[in-house]
């Protein structure tokens, strides 16, 4: 099934959504000394912007390879 533009620019919003929330999350946990953690948002936050890309330049990916 084809995505729609219209349904490609939801899916990139809420990606990149994602990723703006995960990024946020990051502040606290640095104030915490939670570095390990902060590191994965930070990885998860570029995991959920790139995802945005791919999706708005209709690319899929099936693994983070």
């Amino acid at each position: 099934m084809k995505l729609t533009n219209e349904d490609r620019d939801v899916i990139v919003g809420i990606r990149l959504q994602k990723s703006k929330e995960t990024i946020n999350e990051v502040y606290e946990n640095v104030r915490l000394g939670f570095w390990r953690t902060s590191a994965n948002r930070l990885y998860y936050a570029c995991y959920y912007a790139v995802s945005a890309l791919l999706a708005k330049n209709s690319i899929t990916a099936h693994t983070h390879a």
